[in-house]
């Protein structure tokens, strides 16, 4: 026997030796994985009960946000005006969105005496959204199993619109709700279009010390607002 193979013949009884004494069992060999396959990403809308977006709206309560079903831009664009009138508010950020284009709210905003900014200059924006009282987006998909929504940056679509004001508005067609967040991740894969960044959010903003108390809107919006649009044509 070579000098190599009797150091490991030797060091064999004296681990075995060792784990008897400590009354422990340490395999010498990699586990065998029980997963076997991940959920197929239509699999949550098959087995999915009842409409959708009351599941979402159901889940969005839950976590403390707040949502609504409405018919068209029309009756969108009524609820973002109101919003706005409800909260005081005096400066509003937007995406700069086709969709959020035909909502047509900046005029009526400006109406009533409230500044509007749209998403054109990085360092322009940062500093309007900073100030802002709401923040007004789309996004890509909600996800009616846990309350989400995601958010893809990009031109037009600063993320700072979602996170610095206090109040955050996201317009949706209800067409984007899907049952689960593999829905929702599997069609940018299916498009071939995976973003440079992806937000989830999921409700208003919560942030817990060690001591575990609560404290709501430190990191993020503290009033969330989601409209889902039944027409958005």
């Amino acid at each position: 026997m070579e000098g190599g193979d009797l150091a490991l013949a030797e060091r064999a009884p004296f681990l075995a030796s060792i784990r008897d004494r400590t009354a422990r069992y340490q395999p010498t060999h990699s586990p065998t994985s029980v997963w076997t396959h991940a959920r197929p990403p239509d699999a949550g809308r098959a087995a999915a009960v009842g409409d959708l977006s009351a599941r979402f709206l159901e889940e969005l309560e839950a976590l403390g946000g707040h949502g609504r079903r409405v018919e068209d831009l029309a009756a969108a664009r009524e609820a973002v005006l109101a919003l706005a009138r409800e909260r005081g508010a005096e400066r509003l950020v937007r995406w700069d969105d086709d969709e959020l284009e035909r909502l047509g709210v900046d005029g009526p905003l400006r109406e009533q005496g409230i500044e509007v900014a749209v998403w054109r200059d990085l360092a322009d924006f940062r500093k309007a959204a900073g100030e802002a009282d709401i923040g007004l987006t789309g996004a890509d998909w909600a996800v009616a199993e846990t309350g989400s929504i995601l958010l893809a940056g990009g031109q037009g679509r600063g993320r700072s619109a979602a996170l610095l004001p206090p109040v955050h508005i996201a317009v949706v067609p209800v067409e984007r709700i899907v049952a689960t967040l593999e829905e929702a991740v599997a069609h940018y894969a299916q498009a071939g279009e995976v973003p440079s960044s992806l937000a989830f959010h999921t409700g208003p903003s919560r942030s817990g010390d060690i001591e575990m108390t609560l404290t709501v809107g430190v990191h993020g919006p503290g009033d969330v607002h989601v409209l889902l649009v039944a027409a958005s044509a």
